[in-house]
């Protein structure tokens, strides 16, 4: 008996002995995983989640650059932001901007990354080509294409004359400023969204796809009732990730407007304008506001295609 009790107290003790061994080495391995995030996480503190907070704060006073007659402001801010024309013409703007990209990022990107895979042979140097615009500069190539829309010696109005259409005025033109600078974001971002298109494709299931095209489905057809709902979750991803970027856009409009905003703004898109109001004429509670407003915009956009998500993308 006496034997037993102590094979007991063995076995209990080497337990023990097991989870404390198991405890240490979660501890360890937890420490190890902060040390590693901890440089990320200081980074995003200083850069983002200070600054962020600090900028919401500001918009609820009435803030000077050397601190003096700071008052409080309340909700007048964004009142007066509300009823600034062209705070709500920047507003229609982004918006106007979003309305260009989303639609037309997912046909292209649909659509290059079906011929790309039907390309196999060269498949690697293409995937290439159409990822480099994305891995340049937009400043820097944005000057390229201030060539291609000059209206005088431009090649897209040479294109045109070509073809016997109409020239147009591109950039310097109110109704096409907005669309030539879509043109251009198209060209400089879409390789990334092949590439994910790209991946989603070569992910799907080959026995479902042989198995359509047994029962006498077309290639028309496969894609519509096949392949598109099962890369509908990597296209409702990159609806999401457009059109925060669309309503976040400023590199592209700087650079190619020349830092105007124009022609009669037509391109001043809500960032562009809190940057000018902050960082031009000096008014940071205001265009803290104007920020405010427009993070308040992009989440309920946010929860609107999260709602849709839920109930028109197929997850497997």
């Amino acid at each position: 008996m006496a034997m037993i009790n102590e094979m007991r107290l063995a076995r209990v003790g080497s337990g023990e002995t097991k989870r404390r061994a198991k405890r240490r080495r979660t501890r360890k391995d937890l420490w190890t995983a902060v040390l590693f995030l901890l440089p990320s996480l200081l980074f995003l503190t200083v850069f983002v989640y200070v600054p962020s907070v600090m900028a919401f704060g500001l918009a609820f006073w009435h803030y000077h650059l050397l601190g003096v007659h700071t008052t409080w402001a309340g909700i007048s801010n964004f009142t007066d932001a509300l009823q600034f024309n062209l705070f709500q013409q920047s507003l229609w703007n982004t918006f106007y901007f979003a309305a260009l990209m989303v639609p037309g990022t997912l046909i292209l990107s649909v659509s290059i990354a079906l011929l790309i895979q039907k390309a196999s042979r060269y498949y690697g140097v293409i995937r290439t080509l159409i990822l480099l615009p994305y891995a340049t500069p937009a400043v820097g190539t944005a000057i390229g294409w201030l060539w291609i829309f000059d209206p005088t010696y431009g090649m897209a109005n040479g294109v045109l004359h070509g073809l016997g259409l109409p020239e147009s005025g591109w950039l310097q033109s109110p109704s096409m400023a907005m669309p030539s600078i879509a043109i251009y974001s198209l060209w400089h971002g879409v390789g990334f969204d092949v590439v994910i298109v790209m991946s989603a494709i070569a992910g799907l299931p080959k026995s479902v796809l042989e198995a359509a095209a047994m029962d006498g489905a077309g290639a028309w057809r496969r894609f519509w009732q096949v392949t598109l709902p099962l890369i509908s979750p990597t296209i409702f991803f990159l609806v999401v990730v457009t059109t925060l970027g669309a309503l976040q856009s400023f590199a592209q409009i700087y650079a190619l407007t020349g830092g105007t905003g124009g022609p009669e703004y037509a391109t001043t898109t809500s960032l562009f304008l809190i940057y000018e109001t902050a960082f031009v004429y000096n008014h940071y509670s205001y265009a803290s506001a104007m920020a405010v407003i427009l993070v308040f915009v992009i989440l309920v956009l946010t929860l609107i295609q999260r709602y849709i998500g839920k109930r028109s993308v197929f997850y497997q």
